[in-house]
């Protein structure tokens, strides 16, 4: 099966710089406009999904059942869609929290305080990701999550390690296309956000 790895539009946090996790802002115009411009990016490269899954959280529930309504499919949320459990660190901002937590950028095993490292985030992706065909019985499934847990699960599937998670960044409202089958998953394209080249700066 082929699976859609989404990460939702831009939101008023995004736009701040501020670390959401399974906290949620509301997205931005810009927001509204990624979200019209990945559906008309899917048409284009033909890939229509059978189902929708998302990530609980509303910024991505939003976009989910965009994509369903557009193309006359179910959607359901998933729990393992979740971006990464950032804690006591959500809702501050970026710049703020790499000063009081050096090892927040570069290191996978650094738990936030009640939060999740990376590297869980990851596993319990890929977990999710490896079932998948027993979860879902399309042959293509849009799945809408979150950039930071995305850009490392991609980064672990082409690499096998969380060492260089910063070069696979997926801008908002961009996606990768995998190929999952029984006891693998292959990334086939990723990053892709050539849709968005048509929006205004």
């Amino acid at each position: 099966m082929k699976a859609l790895l989404i990460r939702h539009p831009q939101t008023e946090w995004n736009r701040a710089g501020i670390i959401q996790g399974r906290l949620d802002s509301p997205w931005t115009l810009r927001g509204q406009e990624e979200c019209n411009a990945l559906i008309a990016g899917l048409q284009a490269e033909e890939v229509t999904p059978g189902a929708v899954i998302s990530s609980p959280a509303g910024r991505a529930q939003q976009m989910a059942a965009r994509i369903a309504a557009h193309f006359a499919c179910d959607f359901q949320l998933h729990d393992a869609l979740q971006e990464q459990h950032f804690g006591e660190l959500e809702g501050r901002s970026l710049s703020e929290i790499q000063r009081a937590y050096p090892p927040f950028i570069d290191d996978e095993h650094f738990c936030p305080p009640q939060g999740e490292s990376l590297a869980q985030a990851v596993q319990r992706l890929l977990t999710f990701l490896h079932r998948l065909p027993d979860i879902c019985s399309q042959e293509t499934v849009a799945l809408v999550s979150h950039g930071h847990v995305i850009q490392a699960v991609i980064a672990q599937l082409m690499e096998n390690s969380l060492s260089n998670v910063a070069r696979y960044h997926h801008p908002n409202a961009s996606f990768s296309l995998l190929a999952i089958e029984a006891k693998s998953c292959r990334v086939m394209r990723w990053g892709i956000a050539s849709h968005l080249l048509r929006l205004p700066a």
